[in-house]
């Protein structure tokens, strides 16, 4: 990872002082081989600082509470044994990454604001309120029934611990160099109405608290696109709701803006049909990945689709990178090798 000398005098130190607080110990739950990719390497410090304007006493109490958060809600033992299935849905309510990056290397994640009408907000609250599911319960052999935080905080882990690590290991972008953190979301709000814009207040205060405690940093730009003449107004309420770095990276763009404010960004090939682009990716699709990532690793797949549910890396003997798709089926844990980094190709 590469950054400016004053940059990397801070992160020193703030690795130094996170070590003092016994913070960079190896994180409860993780298994023989994982990566600390997205969870106290390096890069992610440096989201906490940046979160914190590189003051470190603010960056290592926000570090301290967003460990303490994953610790008390098992993060890290869930990742491995949620059942794919509650992963899928979680993976509804959120930005899901499409499988293809911008021109600078981010990931591009899609989501369709109509998804959260009324129906499916309540099954989400219903979620809210489930009680915390504890590792001690893992020993009865039962699938875990993880509460609604517990759920979004495994599917952003699948962002620090397997998107960005990936997107980092590729070299074809303007600096290859520098880690990937944080990923492009393209929001479809054609439809969005004023009455369920109003019904999001909820949804929107855990998210924005979640994301600006835990995942600080992981979002470079939001483009809202056709976001109808109403939006304003709905926005004016949303706006209270959100963390204020967020909404800072929010751009809001009509039906006519869209197409040519994307095409600086991301290739056309790259761009979902729904937006004007030729990539033909809606809402609660799989990854489908591109050329280049493709060709970079060894893939065991059967397409470019990448599978439904957790996947995480892993370091074998030899020092490769390992992708394993993990999480679980009816109480049984899947262990499933489905990428080797082709250091032949490097």
């Amino acid at each position: 990872m590469v950054t400016s000398p004053e940059c990397d005098d801070s992160l020193k130190a703030f690795m130094q002082l996170c070590a003092e607080h016994d913070l960079l110990t190896e994180p409860e739950g993780l298994e023989k081989g994982d990566l600390y990719d997205g969870l106290s390497d390096p890069s992610t410090l440096l989201r906490f600082l940046k979160a914190r304007q590189f003051n470190a006493d603010g960056a290592l109490k926000q570090f301290q509470e967003a460990s303490q958060f994953r610790r008390e809600k098992h993060i890290v033992r869930l990742y491995d044994i949620v059942e794919i299935a509650d992963f899928e849905q979680a993976r509804q309510f959120y930005p899901h990454w499409t499988g293809r990056r911008d021109k600078s290397g981010l990931p591009i994640c899609m989501f369709d604001l109509s998804f959260l009408n009324k129906k499916n907000l309540a099954c989400w609250e219903q979620t809210r309120h489930t009680a915390v599911w504890s590792d001690s319960e893992s020993h009865a052999n039962l699938p875990p029934k993880p509460d609604m935080l517990q759920l979004a905080s495994v599917y952003h882990d699948s962002f620090a611990r397997m998107v960005f690590p990936l997107c980092s290991m590729m070299t074809d972008r303007p600096n290859p160099s520098v880690a990937i953190t944080s990923s492009i979301y393209l929001v479809d709000a054609s439809d969005l109405g004023l009455k369920q814009g109003w019904s999001l207040r909820y949804f929107a205060q855990s998210i924005s608290w979640l994301l600006s405690t835990c995942y600080p940093e992981t979002i470079q730009r939001v483009f809202v696109c056709s976001a109808p003449s109403y939006f304003s107004t709905i926005w004016k309420y949303l706006k209270s709701w959100v963390d204020t770095n967020t909404a800072e990276k929010i751009v809001v763009l009509s039906s006519t803006e869209v197409l040519p404010a994307l095409e600086g960004y991301i290739d056309n090939a790259n761009i979902p049909t729904t937006f004007g682009g030729r990539f033909p990716f809606k809402h609660g699709m799989l990854p489908e990945l591109d050329d280049s990532i493709w060709q970079h690793f060894s893939w065991s797949l059967p397409s470019r689709s990448l599978p439904p549910g957790p996947i995480k890396w892993t370091e074998d003997v030899y020092g490769r990178k390992i992708a394993l798709a993990v999480g679980g089926e009816a109480g049984s844990k899947r262990t499933e090798k489905i990428a080797i980094l082709d250091t032949i190709k490097e």
